[in-house]
Parts: C-alpha cells; structure tokens; sequence
C-alpha cells in the first residue's frame, strides 16, 4: 500500500459513492438508521431472518460496506481515503456493534469481520470510532434523560379518610 493516496483511491472512492447513490442501497442505508440503529436483540435477529421485509436491505447495506473495509484491509483502497469518504461504514458498524457477537455466535462468524479489521489496524480509523462510540453514549444519555423528564409524576399516595 502507498504511504499515500492516489488517483486510483480517488476514483475508487467516487464509484463508490455512485453506488451509495443507487436507489435501493440508500433504502438499505436508511433502514440502518430507521430500523437498526438503537434497536433490540430481538428486532435485529427478526431482520436478519430471510422472511423479513428488510432482510435484503440489511443483507445488501452489510455487505457493501464489508467489501469497502476488505479492499481497505487488501492494500486496494487507501485507509485515509476511505476514512474521509466512508464514515457511514463506521455508523454503521457503531449500530450493530451491541449485536456483533450474537450474530456471529448464530451462524454468520464473518460477520463485519473486514471492518473490524480496519479499525483494529488504523489508529486514525479507530480514533474515529471511538469519537463515534463516544457521541453515541452521549445521545443515549441524552435521550433518556428525556425520556425520564417526560415520565408523568408518581400519584400521591391516597389521603386517608377524614374523621367525621
């Protein structure tokens, strides 16, 4: 791999967002934010069944970004250019990651796999996943901290009777 990027990582890197731009990648890229992201154990295993109406989403929005990070981890595409043009694979990653290791416990053990390679083995990479993880942490508080501030107050305790 070159100490630095050149016009086959640029070109690369505009196919790529070409293909980003197809209509049903961008259904598959929106569902991760709209579905996945934030989403349960059990929501995740649902769409990842073959009968479930995202399942080829999920499978296609997966899969594009694990043959983005392999050809990053294969010396195709420069570590740096692809993190100034693919932060969406981190996102990505960061809304699966509570989930990974189900996942690869029942039956996909490759999943994400080729990304989590590409941040293991690039500090840039990993630096931004961890400013990633970090806002995503801060949302969640955030979050429920509202969500407690709009709890409606505990009922008062029944009065007792009055003495007559």
């Amino acid at each position: 791999m070159p100490d630095v990027p050149n016009m086959d990582d640029a070109n690369l890197a505009l196919r790529l967002y070409e293909l980003r731009r197809e209509p049903e990648l961008r259904k598959a890229r929106k569902m991760v934010g709209d579905l996945l992201d934030g989403a349960s154990w059990e929501t995740v295993q649902a769409v990842r069944q073959y009968g479930h109406k995202e399942n080829a989403h999920f499978r296609q929005v997966t899969s594009y970004w694990e043959m983005v990070c392999a050809f990053v981890n294969r010396g195709i595409f420069h570590p740096d250019v692809f993190l100034d043009t693919c932060g969406e694979s981190l996102y990505t990653f960061s809304a699966l990651e509570p989930h990974i290791a189900k996942i690869r416990e029942s039956g996909s053990p490759r999943f994400l796999v080729q990304t989590e390679k590409v941040i293991a083995d690039h500090p840039a990479v990993k630096e931004r996943m961890d400013a990633i993880r970090a806002a995503r942490a801060q949302w969640a508080a955030q979050a429920a901290a509202a969500a407690a501030a709009k709890k409606p107050a505990k009922k008062p305790a029944k009065l007792p009777a009055k003495k007559k």
